[in-house]
């Protein structure tokens, strides 16, 4: 129920793996980052951000891609607040997030000198979209999957009311209530952003299940309205999906990622 990865966990998961991911920190002002990586320095950086709640391990399966690692160097987060990175000390700002992320791009970009492609799942779509109006020229691309943009469709739900209450918020699970804080606050965030869509300056790739009830299709469409035309721009549906597509349909997201590689190629 916390949303984080155990270290027995990771090591039974790649116990039979020829590659194995490394961990680190990166202390970015007062926060402390935990991430994930695998994979070669000198091939393009595949920059997975995961949503609300979870961590890094939510792209654990692509880690262990071997068509994907051939083509790509790998990095997940914990998002601040979950998995290792100040577990608990959440950031319910939209562009504070973005700005603590940025800390961990330039590590990277001083590494291997390319911009990486950001690629993310549900409320990690609200900040990749943040991350590419405020640092544009940090990156290459973008892969949203299932992810939040419009703060006409994101109404906070009667949970998210219910978990203010200091007598919900005693036995609910930490992971659970960052969870809950960032959610209430999301919808302000994407108002705030809503006309800085023309910042965006990189190409963007969108896919979505139609069934999704969590994060409905009409989000995808509202990217597409604010984007198409103005960058490079796809969409693609998913008529059957529900919102988990990253583990239903992994095989969909690594053609996309190799796409984004083979068309973000400097």
């Amino acid at each position: 129920m916390q949303f984080r990865i155990s270290d027995r966990k990771v090591r039974k998961e790649f116990k039979d793996q020829k590659l194995k991911p490394t961990f680190d920190y990166i202390n970015f002002e007062e926060r402390k980052i935990h991430y994930a990586k695998i994979g070669n320095d000198s091939l393009p950086t595949l920059f997975f951000i995961h949503g609300s709640p979870g961590d890094w391990s939510a792209f654990l399966d692509y880690f262990k891609d071997s068509i994907l690692l051939e083509k790509a160097n790998m990095v997940a987060l914990d998002r601040t607040g979950y998995g290792k990175s100040d577990f608990g000390n959440y950031e319910k700002v939209l562009k504070e997030q973005a700005r603590f992320y940025k800390g961990v791009l330039e590590k990277f970009q001083d590494s291997t000198k390319q911009k990486p492609i950001l690629v993310s799942h549900s409320y990690g779509g609200s900040v990749v979209l943040q991350m590419a109006m405020d640092y544009p020229d940090m990156i290459s691309g973008v892969v949203i999957l299932a992810g939040l943009s419009s703060a006409e469709l994101t109404v906070p739900r009667w949970y998210n009311g219910a978990a203010k209450s200091i007598f919900v918020r005693w036995w609910l699970p930490t992971a659970l209530t960052v969870s809950n804080k960032e959610m209430l606050h999301l919808q302000a965030d994407l108002k705030a952003i809503e006309n800085d869509f023309d910042k965006i300056r990189v190409p963007i790739m969108v896919l979505h299940g139609k069934k999704d009830k969590i994060v409905p299709y009409e989000h995808a469409t509202f990217m597409e309205e604010k984007l198409k035309g103005k960058v490079p721009f796809e969409l693609t549906t998913l008529p059957e999906a529900n919102h988990f597509i990253p583990w239903t349909h992994q095989e969909t997201v690594r053609n996309m990622l190799l796409k984004m590689l083979e068309e973000t190629k400097p």
